[in-house]
């Protein structure tokens, strides 16, 4: 059992739970940039207060889910329990990590640029109809 937990388990919730950890964390960026864009203005308010609905969500869903799986694999489970695991854990979290990090500039001039330009979140959505890029401008 311990095995599984080595080779299997730690490499994959390390992965799994820095993508939620970001994507939670991202939320509450996003919210934020949304709270500022409803006060400026610019973007008619009805689509900041969306942007920041789906910001709270998804902060409390990828939350949920990371203590959901924390618990399940620590306390229902019964793995990281030994050095190695925690080691493997650790290094795969970093590393994807990293990768992640990469992408998160990007994704916040997105829903800045959806929460300050007019149009530009339609314009994503038209891009996305029509098999484009929304990321490129």
């Amino acid at each position: 059992m311990e095995w599984i937990g080595i080779l299997i388990v730690s490499p994959l919730w390390g992965v799994i739970s820095s993508q939620l950890f970001f994507q939670a964390w991202l939320g509450v960026a996003n919210f934020f940039v949304g709270l500022f864009g409803f006060v400026k203005g610019k973007v008619p308010r009805k689509t900041t207060a969306i942007l920041m609905g789906v910001a709270i969500f998804s902060t409390a869903l990828f939350s949920l889910l990371l203590g959901a799986g924390y618990w399940l694999l620590t306390n229902v489970f019964s793995f990281g329990r030994t050095r190695t695991e925690h080691i493997v854990y650790w290094v795969f979290a970093g590393l994807s990590a990293l990768f992640i990090i990469l992408q998160l500039p990007a994704r916040l001039r997105k829903t800045w640029r959806n929460a300050m330009i007019p149009d530009s979140l339609e314009i994503d959505i038209l891009k996305r109809k029509i098999g484009l890029n929304p990321d490129i401008d």
